[in-house]
């Protein structure tokens, strides 16, 4: 449970952030303050700095836990979707790139969910819009980068197509190829294939689920996407994850084969099979293939089973410090959240809440449904981006949270570009585990399971019991969400 004494420690962090100038928190650590005031405008862009800093501190984990002041108080640093911040020299560096985060709310008076006459998810729809945050955050880095933000003016926001794209995407309407990631296409792939009915709760399994197959869908109109790939079971089988990124690779390969054979003369007499001059016959290996494209991987997992087993605080606090986070969906029971950063200690995770209910964007004056059905490549766009919206998709007051008071269930993301970042990942996860004692997250290893020759094996051995992987006689199902029980 939560303590009194963790609770008046996130209290006193808390009103030490919010009610004291950022050089006069430096000091009162014992620090000196190195950055001068940040100058208004958009012609300012700290990324540079923000990549400079987290890239150095990204070079040794024991480095980036916390720093020491002169009194001998430990000061945790905080993890936010891939880099490391000082908790008092980077406060407002930190806090801007925070605020530039996408923060996607409950909705109203957004055209009906039909036939259930539903026009606000209001009370139901936090977990699909956690998804939404993740899935947004997930396309800022692939189509821009790790270090990119929005501008500062609102009417430069208003006309940069990457945002214009990006928020037509998510807007709430029913469309194939416009609002691809609409709450309505959300509960329509819900319902579709996985019998969650729109007004019901979603799980962060089935959440990363319905994020797959959208993303799927998708990827018809555009292809410069990232794929999906779903560790239902706790674990990242490396041949899974390069059979799913190299299938147009692999057709290229096949086709260059195919050439090559058709342009081979034949010998004139057939050889000997053991004539050493006889080449040996090619072998496939999908390893040598680039990917076609970047990956999002998510990972439904269970830490515990009523309650957040603590024994997972830090390795999951230090999951955001990985450079390829991208966040975490999680929160209370039924009361989702998007975790995208954490204090470095474990004690308390960062998050936005979309428990807020806002009005849904409108179509513009000049919206032709019938032009919108012709567009094939995802171009056509309608969505009225007024001031009073754009404002809505930020928020400058994220939620501190304690991760003990976390609900088990979650989903872990980690967003690669190439398979050089995938090793890269991998390298990490395994020195994760290497400086920490406390039990594995998840896994990675090489070959997906063949369950069918395991249940031939077993049944000649006369050790399979189906009894106990049957429904029950009543016809109840399984757990709509595939965990993993760590």
């Amino acid at each position: 449970m939560f303590g009194a004494e963790d609770g008046q420690e996130l209290k006193e962090r808390q009103s030490m952030e919010h009610g004291m100038d950022v050089k006069e928190l430096a000091v009162s650590h014992g620090y000196n303050y190195e950055y001068g005031d940040v100058p208004d405008g958009d012609d300012y862009d700290g990324s540079t700095l923000l990549h400079e800093n987290s890239l150095k501190k990204s070079q040794s984990m024991d480095a980036t836990t916390a720093f020491t002041t002169k009194s001998g108080e430990r000061i945790p640093h905080i993890y936010v979707v891939g880099k490391t911040f000082h908790p008092t020299l980077e406060f407002q560096l930190r806090k801007d790139f925070q605020a530039s985060l996408y923060w996607f709310t409950y909705r109203s008076n957004f055209p009906e969910i039909k036939p259930y006459g539903i026009t606000s998810d209001a009370g139901w729809g936090c977990m699909l819009r956690s998804a939404q945050m993740l899935l947004a955050h997930t396309l800022r880095v692939h189509f821009k980068s790790r270090n990119w933000k929005p501008p500062k003016s609102l009417e430069k926001c208003r006309t940069d197509p990457f945002i214009v794209r990006l928020l037509t995407w998510f807007a709430d309407f029913s469309s194939k190829n416009e609002s691809v990631y609409s709450l309505h296409n959300m509960v329509a792939a819900g319902f579709a294939k996985y019998e969650t009915l729109p007004g019901e709760w979603y799980g962060p399994g089935t959440a990363c689920h319905v994020l797959r197959d959208l993303v799927t869908l998708h990827n018809q109109y555009q292809p410069s996407l990232f794929r999906v790939y779903v560790a239902s079971e706790g674990t990242v089988y490396r041949d899974a994850v390069t059979s799913l990124m190299t299938t147009e690779s692999k057709k290229r390969a096949e086709e260059r084969k195919r050439k090559e054979q058709s342009s081979v003369k034949p010998p004139p007499t057939p050889l000997h099979p053991l004539d050493t001059s006889v080449p040996p016959p090619p072998v496939d290996d999908d390893e040598q293939l680039e990917w076609d494209t970047a990956l999002l991987i998510l990972i439904p997992l269970r830490l515990g089973l009523n309650n957040f087993n603590e024994t997972h605080r830090e390795i999951l606090a230090r999951t955001f410090w990985l450079p390829q986070s991208v966040g975490v969906l999680g929160g209370r029971p039924r009361a989702a959240r998007w975790f995208f950063g954490a204090y470095a200690d474990g004690t308390s995770v960062l998050g936005l809440d979309p428990h807020t209910v806002q009005t849904a964007p409108q179509r513009t004056s000049d919206y032709d449904e019938a032009e919108a059905a012709k567009d094939n490549d995802g171009t056509y766009t309608a969505i009225d981006l007024s001031v009073d919206y754009m404002q809505s998709v930020h928020t400058s007051y994220p939620e501190v949270y304690p991760i003990n008071r976390m609900d088990p269930s979650i989903a872990l993301g980690f967003y690669c570009r190439d398979k050089k970042e995938f090793a890269e990942f991998e390298f990490a996860v395994k020195q994760l585990k290497t400086k920490l004692s406390c039990p594995d997250l998840f896994t990675i290893v090489e070959k997906t399971p063949n369950y069918s020759t395991a249940a031939v094996g077993s049944m000649l051995d006369g050790d399979l019991d189906l009894g106990d992987n049957m429904p029950d006689d009543d016809g109840g199902d399984f757990d709509d969400d595939e965990y993993v029980l760590l």
